[in-house]
Protein backbone atom coordinates (compact mmCIF):
# COMPACT_ATOMS: atom_id res chain seq x y z
CA UNK A 1 0.00 0.00 0.00
CA UNK A 2 1.71 3.58 -1.01
CA UNK A 3 -0.49 5.88 0.62
CA UNK A 4 -3.76 6.15 2.89
CA UNK A 5 -6.66 8.55 2.03
CA UNK A 6 -9.07 10.49 3.96
CA UNK A 7 -11.26 7.29 4.59
CA UNK A 8 -8.78 5.35 5.78
CA UNK A 9 -7.44 7.70 8.06
CA UNK A 10 -11.08 7.89 9.04
CA UNK A 11 -11.72 4.62 9.90
CA UNK A 12 -8.21 3.51 11.68
CA UNK A 13 -8.94 6.82 13.66
CA UNK A 14 -12.65 5.12 14.84
CA UNK A 15 -11.42 1.68 15.42
CA UNK A 16 -8.85 3.29 18.14
CA UNK A 17 -11.79 4.91 19.70
CA UNK A 18 -14.26 1.75 19.02
CA UNK A 19 -11.48 -0.16 21.33
CA UNK A 20 -11.48 2.91 23.84
CA UNK A 21 -15.36 3.32 24.17
CA UNK A 22 -15.74 -0.51 24.45
CA UNK A 23 -12.79 -0.97 27.72
CA UNK A 24 -14.46 1.39 29.25
CA UNK A 25 -18.12 -0.16 28.64
CA UNK A 26 -16.52 -3.36 29.40
CA UNK A 27 -17.47 -5.14 26.18
CA UNK A 28 -14.29 -7.62 25.43
CA UNK A 29 -16.40 -8.71 22.79
CA UNK A 30 -16.44 -6.11 20.80
CA UNK A 31 -12.87 -5.25 21.66
CA UNK A 32 -11.66 -8.92 20.39
CA UNK A 33 -13.67 -8.55 17.06
CA UNK A 34 -11.68 -5.47 16.16
CA UNK A 35 -8.92 -7.71 15.71
CA UNK A 36 -7.95 -10.21 13.03
CA UNK A 37 -8.16 -14.17 14.28
CA UNK A 38 -5.05 -14.46 15.16
CA UNK A 39 -4.27 -10.36 16.22
CA UNK A 40 -1.90 -9.76 19.05
CA UNK A 41 -2.61 -7.63 22.09
CA UNK A 42 1.02 -6.79 24.25
CA UNK A 43 0.68 -4.94 27.22
CA UNK A 44 2.85 -4.05 30.21
CA UNK A 45 2.87 -5.33 33.51
CA UNK A 46 2.96 -1.95 35.97
CA UNK A 47 4.29 -0.88 37.98
CA UNK A 48 7.30 -3.16 37.10
CA UNK A 49 7.23 -3.47 33.42
CA UNK A 50 5.65 -0.21 31.49
CA UNK A 51 6.64 -1.56 27.93
CA UNK A 52 4.60 -4.14 26.20
CA UNK A 53 5.44 -7.45 28.32
CA UNK A 54 3.20 -10.03 28.20
CA UNK A 55 1.46 -11.28 24.93
CA UNK A 56 -2.14 -12.36 24.70
CA UNK A 57 -2.83 -14.06 20.97
CA UNK A 58 -5.83 -14.28 19.29
CA UNK A 59 -9.52 -13.02 19.86
CA UNK A 60 -10.10 -14.82 22.48
CA UNK A 61 -6.98 -14.39 23.95
CA UNK A 62 -7.59 -10.64 23.83
CA UNK A 63 -11.05 -10.54 25.37
CA UNK A 64 -9.47 -12.64 28.22
CA UNK A 65 -7.25 -9.54 28.73
CA UNK A 66 -9.76 -7.48 28.86
CA UNK A 67 -10.47 -9.07 32.47
CA UNK A 68 -7.70 -7.06 33.95
CA UNK A 69 -10.72 -4.17 34.21
CA UNK A 70 -12.61 -5.98 36.77
CA UNK A 71 -10.43 -4.71 39.61
CA UNK A 72 -11.42 -1.20 38.38
CA UNK A 73 -14.81 0.69 39.10
CA UNK A 74 -14.58 2.29 36.22
CA UNK A 75 -12.55 3.45 33.23
CA UNK A 76 -11.97 6.20 30.75
CA UNK A 77 -9.64 5.72 28.06
CA UNK A 78 -9.03 9.07 25.86
CA UNK A 79 -7.38 9.14 22.61
CA UNK A 80 -5.78 12.60 22.08
CA UNK A 81 -3.84 11.95 18.69
CA UNK A 82 -2.78 9.35 16.60
CA UNK A 83 -0.43 8.90 13.39
CA UNK A 84 -0.74 6.64 10.63
CA UNK A 85 1.52 5.14 8.15
CA UNK A 86 1.42 2.74 4.92
CA UNK A 87 2.68 -0.39 4.93
CA UNK A 88 3.39 -3.28 2.47
CA UNK A 89 0.92 -4.85 4.30
CA UNK A 90 -1.72 -2.67 5.64
CA UNK A 91 -0.44 0.30 7.75
CA UNK A 92 0.88 1.03 11.01
CA UNK A 93 -0.21 3.92 13.06
CA UNK A 94 1.13 5.42 16.87
CA UNK A 95 -2.16 6.18 18.88
CA UNK A 96 -1.48 8.39 21.77
CA UNK A 97 -3.83 8.61 24.96
CA UNK A 98 -4.75 8.06 28.73
CA UNK A 99 -6.18 5.56 30.43
CA UNK A 100 -8.04 6.54 33.75
CA UNK A 101 -8.72 4.12 36.33
CA UNK A 102 -11.32 4.41 39.49
CA UNK A 103 -9.82 2.38 42.19
CA UNK A 104 -11.87 1.88 45.48
CA UNK A 105 -9.52 2.47 48.76
CA UNK A 106 -10.18 2.58 52.67
CA UNK A 107 -9.77 6.79 52.19
CA UNK A 108 -11.50 7.40 49.10
CA UNK A 109 -12.01 6.39 45.32
CA UNK A 110 -8.41 7.16 43.22
CA UNK A 111 -7.84 7.64 39.21
CA UNK A 112 -4.72 5.56 38.20
CA UNK A 113 -3.86 7.79 35.20
CA UNK A 114 -1.98 5.97 32.28
CA UNK A 115 -0.11 8.25 29.91
CA UNK A 116 0.43 5.66 27.05
CA UNK A 117 0.95 5.08 23.93
CA UNK A 118 -0.49 2.06 21.23
CA UNK A 119 2.40 0.85 18.95
CA UNK A 120 -0.63 -0.65 16.07
CA UNK A 121 -0.55 -2.89 12.86
CA UNK A 122 -2.97 -2.30 11.12
CA UNK A 123 -4.60 -4.95 7.94
CA UNK A 124 -7.58 -4.29 5.92
CA UNK A 125 -10.48 -6.92 5.55
CA UNK A 126 -13.61 -7.51 4.30
CA UNK A 127 -15.38 -5.79 7.45
CA UNK A 128 -12.90 -3.11 7.25
CA UNK A 129 -9.55 -2.27 9.12
CA UNK A 130 -8.94 -4.40 12.18
CA UNK A 131 -5.87 -4.70 14.36
CA UNK A 132 -2.97 -7.32 13.74
CA UNK A 133 -0.99 -6.08 16.45
CA UNK A 134 -1.42 -3.14 19.37
CA UNK A 135 1.17 -2.95 21.77
CA UNK A 136 0.89 -0.83 24.90
CA UNK A 137 3.77 1.53 26.53
CA UNK A 138 3.02 3.58 29.48
CA UNK A 139 5.12 6.42 29.63
CA UNK A 140 4.46 7.63 33.17
CA UNK A 141 1.78 6.80 35.94
CA UNK A 142 0.00 9.34 37.95
CA UNK A 143 -2.46 8.24 41.00
CA UNK A 144 -4.61 11.05 42.24
CA UNK A 145 -7.58 11.10 44.81
CA UNK A 146 -11.07 11.59 43.73
CA UNK A 147 -13.49 14.08 45.56
CA UNK A 148 -17.18 12.19 44.14
CA UNK A 149 -18.10 9.97 41.38
CA UNK A 150 -21.45 10.18 40.01
CA UNK A 151 -22.08 6.25 41.86
CA UNK A 152 -21.35 8.41 44.88
CA UNK A 153 -23.79 10.60 44.00
CA UNK A 154 -26.44 8.31 42.73
CA UNK A 155 -26.42 6.48 46.09
CA UNK A 156 -26.74 9.65 48.12
CA UNK A 157 -30.10 9.90 46.40
CA UNK A 158 -31.51 6.33 47.72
Amino acid sequence: MTSLDAADLTALRALSETYAAAADDRDAATVGALFVPDGVLVVPEPPDHLAPHVSHVGRSAVVAALGALAGTLATTHVVAGARYLPTSTGARGRVRGTAHHLLPGREGHSDLVWFLHYDDEYARTDEGWAFTRRAVTINWIERHRVSVTRADEEGAGR
